[in-house]
């Protein structure tokens, strides 16, 4: 399991990347603006992000609350930003797909957190669209194979392409 500090980095990594898509204000300069030691102290320096983080989940100093942070940030991160359906797709079927270590260590749980999201469905169906009938490259097409073997017991009485 990861530690304290590289949940909050997680969890930090993906509010950023949500309040960037929604345009939220986020009470300090974007790491990608800052050095690498500059970012890597904004999980614990930013104020508006620890407000908001013990708001929603309570106690800064307990594990379980950025655990519960990081997943929740990354689900939403990823249902709402700015990718490729395909890309969304190949997040949901395989850990190994995209680098994130929440996914990693936390997979069900961000998993079923992103079908929560009514868009969820929509972008599913676009992505492997993309990944199955738009692509001629094999590789895509096991991803789009790996997520109906994954997630498909996960959306029970969705109509998804058949591939």
């Amino acid at each position: 399991m990861l530690k304290i500090s590289q949940l909050r980095k997680e969890a930090y990594w993906a509010w950023e990347s949500l309040c960037a898509v929604k345009g939220v204000f986020l009470g300090a300069p974007e790491s990608i603006d800052l050095t690498e030691a500059e970012a890597e102290r904004l999980p614990f320096t930013n104020q508006t992000f620890k407000d908001e983080i013990r708001q929603q989940f309570g106690d800064l100093r307990r594990k379980a609350t950025w655990e519960r942070a990081a997943i929740h940030y990354t689900a939403h991160s990823m249902v709402q930003s700015y990718m490729e359906p395909y890309m969304i797709v190949g997040f949901m079927a395989s850990p190994q797909f995209m680098t994130s270590a929440i996914r990693e260590h936390y997979g069900d749980q961000v998993l079923e957190l992103m079908l929560q999201f009514p868009e969820t469905v929509d972008i599913v169906k676009r992505g492997l669209e993309q990944l199955y009938y738009e692509s001629d490259r094999q590789e895509d097409h096991d991803v789009a194979q790996l997520f109906m073997q994954q997630m498909t017991p996960r959306l029970s009485g969705v109509m998804l392409p058949s591939i």
